[in-house]
């Protein structure tokens, strides 16, 4: 989304030749853990969310949406994290010899000082971390072109083609 020319072009061709593993693969993991673990058939909306934002991507990809393929890997992102820990719930960590050693939600609280600890961290440090979030998009909010710098190794390549042509005395 913030770049151009050739690695803009490096990017959508790569993006192009694995969007579909990466569907198959997700959408694989996804299916095996609904029917493998999880608790809850509700599971199942989200999963569905996750399936069509990935395929959204295909179509936006093609038509160089970058910001819309962005938002529905985002999405889909989203959604298939609903699907784990909503399928695990009321469990943290499953244990695998015995259910009764898993890690459930309770067990894994904290206690009530720490939880007012933590709150009171929260509250001051969360306006720095978005003003320095706010700070970091509004430095970097243009895209960078070929002119602004060349690409990792162009250098080096260039280099090496030139010391290949005199070894070999090719012109």
């Amino acid at each position: 989304m913030k770049i151009e020319g050739p690695l803009r072009q490096d990017a959508h061709r790569l993006a192009s030749r694995l969007v579909w593993p990466t569907i198959v693969a997700g959408a694989a993991y996804l299916l095996w853990f609904q029917l493998a673990y999880s608790n809850t058939p509700w599971t199942l909306i989200p999963l569905a969310i996750a399936a069509a934002a990935l395929i959204a991507v295909v179509p936006l990809g093609r038509a160089r949406r970058e910001g819309l393929a962005f938002g529905a890997t985002t999405t889909a992102i989203a959604a298939a994290t609903i699907t784990l820990f909503g399928g695990l719930f009321p469990y943290v960590m499953p244990a695998s010899n015995d259910p009764a050693n898993s890690l459930t939600v309770a067990n894994a609280s904290s206690t009530e000082h720490t939880l007012t600890v933590m709150l009171i961290a929260l509250a001051i440090l969360s306006p720095v971390v978005i003003a320095y979030t706010i700070w970091t998009y509004r430095v970097f909010r243009h895209r960078i072109t070929d002119e602004d710098s060349p690409a990792p190794g162009e250098d080096l390549a260039r280099r090496a083609r030139a010391g290949y042509r005199e070894a070999f005395g090719q012109e």
